[in-house]
């Protein structure tokens, strides 16, 4: 290409003279000479800047992509982890809990009896867990803890590991008996129901009827007392048919999970048809927790007691009171059939002498349906048995067996 450029350059400084045509090649091949040197250095310079790059290892376009697909690929990996690294979040809203699975759950610790724990949550509503599938258990705020020596302790709670923890303090996670949600504080051992039913006519017959069921419970770890009232009234063309109330009350001390002591309960019962104006009876026992988990609790208690009767009558020349010692044996059993259906039993026995009406029961079991948080509905039977009625002052002998079907509206406090 030089040799032609030094030629080119020769003739365009030739003082001869040359024709049209001779210039014309002339420019033609000094525009191809022109062209081909400057392919040339490109063809040059692109070579010489491949050679470079796979001399230093540094990557072209194509390869600078697939390396920044694997550095990605890469990245993913070294950012992946296992369910065991898994950490609950600090959550000042909801208690999480963590299967033994590593499956996550989020909602609401409710309690946990005999290892079993209950935990409500939004979309699974109501479950029951047992307590060693359960491998990390987080509380958003205050739930008490009660223990298998029968102390107590409140704070936040924290179980993992095997290890329990409230509000950073360590304790033996095998030694946890309850977890009851909330504070220690009055309101959360109290617990209170009322059913009522009522029936009205009015027409060839103006009649009236109503029946009333109530409970209280106050229940801790260490102690348990209970109040219970169930009173019936009927009139019939303002003739009383029906009026009697009864109301049991008792007051347990744990001695271990099962066994519990109990100093004192008492039984005040009225049933002017039976000719009862009032009925007392105290005295103490023992009991024991035959069944006492989240869903079903089942015991029976008695004892020596002391009962005094007044009766409304008596025929001339029989006394209108009557005392007697007596043993009674009391067992009461609540189970849960399904989440919204709960069933409720108690029988009570009672051996006196026949003055104060002999052997006597009193017999109640509740099928208790669940319609809202709140409200229930009630169907309850009752069956009250007097072995030796006493007579009134008309020689009239009282029946010695009651029943009745009451459909009640039920309010849990």
């Amino acid at each position: 290409m030089d040799l032609v450029a030094h030629r080119f350059a020769r003739k365009k400084t030739s003082p001869i003279v040359t024709s049209p045509i001779v210039t014309k090649w002339s420019t033609a091949l000094s525009c191809a000479s022109l062209s081909l040197l400057l392919s040339s250095n490109v063809l040059a310079a692109t070579i010489s800047e491949e050679e470079i790059l796979e001399d230093t290892g540094t990557p072209t376009a194509q390869t600078s992509i697939v390396s920044k697909a694997a550095l990605d690929e890469s990245a993913i990996v070294k950012t992946s982890f296992t369910p065991e690294q898994l950490s609950l979040p600090q959550d000042s809203k909801y208690d999480w809990l963590q299967f033994t699975s590593l499956e996550l759950l989020k909602g609401e610790i409710k309690n946990l009896y005999d290892d079993k724990l209950e935990f409500e949550s939004d979309e699974l509503d109501t479950i029951f867990i047992d307590w060693e599938d359960v491998k990390v258990l987080q509380s958003a705020g205050v739930v008490s803890i009660g223990f298998l020596d029968l102390s107590t302790h409140s704070g936040q709670l924290l179980v993992k590991d095997g290890i329990m923890y409230i509000d950073g303090q360590q304790y033996d996670r095998s030694q946890i008996l309850t977890i009851i949600a909330g504070e220690q504080k009055e309101s959360n051992y109290w617990s209170s129901k009322i059913s009522l039913g009522a029936n009205f006519r009015s027409g060839n017959t103006d009649q009236i009827d109503y029946s009333a069921i109530a409970k209280t419970v106050r229940r801790t770890t260490e102690s348990r007392f209970n109040f219970d009232y169930i009173g019936n009234y009927s009139k019939s063309d303002d003739e009383e048919k029906i009026n009697n109330n009864r109301i049991n009350t008792n007051f347990d001390w744990f001695l271990s999970k099962q066994f519990y002591l109990r100093p004192i309960f008492a039984e005040i019962y009225t049933d002017k048809f039976l000719n009862i104006e009032y009925k007392l009876t105290l005295g103490s026992g023992l009991g024991y927790n035959i069944i006492d988990n989240a869903k079903t609790e089942w015991s029976i208690s008695g004892g020596p007691a002391y009962t005094y009767t007044k009766f409304n009558n008596v025929e001339d020349g029989v006394d209108t009171d009557s005392s007697s010692a007596t043993v009674v044996v009391e067992t009461v059993y609540d189970t849960e059939i399904t989440s919204d259906i709960d069933f409720v039993t108690s029988y009570r026995v009672q051996y006196g002498n026949d003055d104060s009406g002999g052997y006597t029961h009193h017999a109640l079991a509740t099928l208790e349906i669940e319609l809202t948080d709140m409200f229930d509905l009630d169907l309850s039977f009752v069956w009250d048995h007097t072995g030796s009625p006493q007579p009134d002052s008309d020689g009239n002998t009282p029946k010695e067996n009651d029943y009745q079907f009451i459909v009640g509206f039920g309010i849990d406090i």
